[in-house]
């Protein structure tokens, strides 16, 4: 039954526009509707990541953020949730810090420190979720497509395979597979 009522939202948030363009916006309104934006992409992630599974059953303890991303926030704020990991952010591009993390986010880097970053990780069982991959063929297991109007995401069938990390197959439905 969660798993049907998490589905329908995440569809609904995948599906829902924007409620308006920011130019439309007064500055009151304009905050609130980027905080719900926040929220949805927050919601998202952590959907993305609930209905995923590690290698011998183990769960992620280290939930870790590279690049600068906007939505920072929202993510850092599922701490306070019962998930079974934290969060991290990490500005500098030292990938050993990384070794612990079961997931990783990525914001805006340029093409070496995504290209280095991903190499570091592909094969392994990490849950990637890129936010600045518009073709998804950068080795991320999950892209998301964020734009003000909507949001979507597209699935790297083969990083998966690589991963070791299985998805369940209605979330895999709600990304436009490669």
């Amino acid at each position: 039954m969660h798993f049907i009522l998490l589905l329908a939202l995440v569809i609904s948030a995948f599906m829902t526009p924007n409620m308006a363009k920011a130019e439309d916006l007064s500055p009151g309104p304009k905050q609130q509707g980027l905080q719900e934006y926040e929220d949805q992409v927050s919601y998202i992630v952590s959907g993305i990541i609930s209905y995923s599974r590690w290698p011998e059953g183990t769960r992620p303890s280290k939930a870790c953020i590279v690049g600068s991303t906007r939505y920072i926030k929202a993510l850092l704020a599922q701490n306070d949730s019962n998930n079974t990991y934290t969060w991290q952010y990490f500005q500098e591009n030292n990938y050993s810090d990384l070794k612990g993390c079961e997931i990783i986010y990525i914001g805006s880097l340029n093409a070496s420190e995504m290209d280095s970053l991903l190499l570091r990780i592909i094969g392994r069982p990490v849950l990637s979720i890129t936010e600045d991959d518009p073709h998804c063929d950068g080795g991320s297991l999950i892209c998301l497509s964020l734009v003000e109007t909507r949001s979507s995401f597209q699935v790297n069938l083969d990083a998966v395979a690589r991963s070791g990390i299985r998805i369940h197959p209605q979330v895999l439905k709600l990304g436009r597979e490669l």
